[in-house]
């Protein structure tokens, strides 16, 4: 572990360089409309630069993040960074809808060198009491940039062009990689001499670190699941428009940085099993019960607001949880599971987009609800923390 003024120095550039990814991973949704309209892509073929980024970044991450447990966690990331802010500036000069789908492609690999990375940094430097303040402060970050993102993407669309959003995000990743390599040491830790030759498919045979793949397929599903239906929902049962909408995510966003921020600060405090447990567990109870009360928007605001805060909490103290579930092989842990993430989201959004076709939306809430609910007893009954008390 490092010292308290080195590592409070490195906190701000992880927290920076996971604002990016997330926001780079968003910036498309708003500017599809003017996209379509200056390249060959057609409208509805936009959301294929979502799933091109977001496949290139589910099948780069374990491998990178298995490199970084045998090479260099700096090198990694740097690379990453670079990669990550060229296919950034290039997206601005794609005409033609092969150009941007491998561009995208390109960013999404890159994303996947850094996300993981700056997680398994954070769980290198500060000790495990300690961890669940500083994942809270990342996971903030990069729910940060879902609330200033659109916004912010559309101001620049607005006053510049849509091509400018993607540049000034490669300026700002310039920004980032001469602050990596100006901050982030280049040795870790004292690894044991197996770290060097960690195998990918160790994860698969700890039957915990194994739990907390499916742990993170079925939470960042539950989420997902009826995230992606929001606008629908929204619009079904309250007539409010995209603009309407656009305004009730935001507030949602907002109550999650609160909760990454708190449930960070209560996993050190509470351990980290239990605080991800009883977060999980109500999220569960708020998702359903937002699919069930459908008969007073304010009613759905709060439920809404409180389901975003409680996933965030649980989200901080998850990972935190997971970093120390094998030192060893930090790197590829938390890598699988931020695949496993990203899988899962897109699982539960092609099933509520089944469940949506009977008209109902309560399949969805019970569907999701129910994921929460064995997270919980995954992260209770089979998920060993290690590290508390250390």
């Amino acid at each position: 572990m490092m010292s308290v003024s080195t590592s409070g120095r490195l906190l701000p550039i992880l927290a920076f360089c996971s604002f990016l990814v997330g926001f780079d991973a968003i910036a498309t949704v708003p500017l599809l409309p003017e996209i379509a309209a200056s390249t060959d892509m057609a409208l509805k073929s936009g959301g294929l630069l979502y799933a091109s980024y977001a496949i290139a970044y589910a099948l780069m991450a374990p491998i990178m993040g298995n490199l970084s447990d045998r090479w260099n966690r700096k090198g990694i990331l740097l690379i990453g960074i670079a990669l990550f802010g060229i296919s950034t500036a290039l997206v601005g000069f794609g005409e033609t809808t092969a150009e941007l789908i491998l561009i995208r492609s390109l960013t999404g690999i890159g994303a996947g060198m850094m996300e993981p990375v700056i997680y398994a940094i954070a769980g290198d430097t500060y000790a495990y009491e300690q961890r669940g303040r500083a994942m809270g402060v990342i996971t903030a970050s990069l729910i940060s940039s879902s609330v200033l993102g659109v916004p912010l993407a559309g101001m620049i669309t607005e006053y510049l062009s849509w091509t400018w959003t993607f540049w000034i995000l490669a300026i700002l990743t310039l920004i980032a990689l001469a602050w990596a390599m100006l901050i982030i040491p280049n040795r870790w830790r004292d690894r044991h001499a197996t770290a060097s030759s960690t195998p990918l498919n160790r994860v698969f045979t700890q039957s915990h670190v194994f739990a907390s793949l499916l742990a993170s397929f079925l939470y960042f599903g539950a989420l997902q699941g009826m995230f992606a239906i929001a606008g629908v929902f929204y619009f079904t049962f309250y007539g409010l428009g995209s603009g309407e909408t656009g305004l009730l995510l935001m507030a949602a966003g907002a109550s999650s940085i609160v909760g990454s921020l708190l449930g960070g600060k209560w996993a050190d405090r509470y351990r980290k099993n239990r605080v991800v447990a009883i977060a999980s567990m109500l999220a569960g109870v708020f998702v359903f019960a937002l699919s069930l009360f459908t008969n007073n928007l304010w009613l759905s605001v709060l439920l809404h607001v409180m389901w975003a805060a409680l996933y965030a909490a649980g989200q901080s103290a998850f990972t935190a949880l997971v970093s120390e579930l094998d030192p060893d092989s930090r790197g590829t842990v938390l890598s699988f599971n931020s695949s496993a993430m990203y899988i899962g989201a897109s699982a539960a959004s092609a099933t509520a987009t089944v469940l949506l076709k009977s008209g109902s939306f309560w399949p969805i809430g019970l569907m999701c609800g129910m994921a929460n609910i064995l997270v919980t007893l995954i992260v209770v009954f089979v998920i060993r923390e290690k590290g508390a008390g250390q």
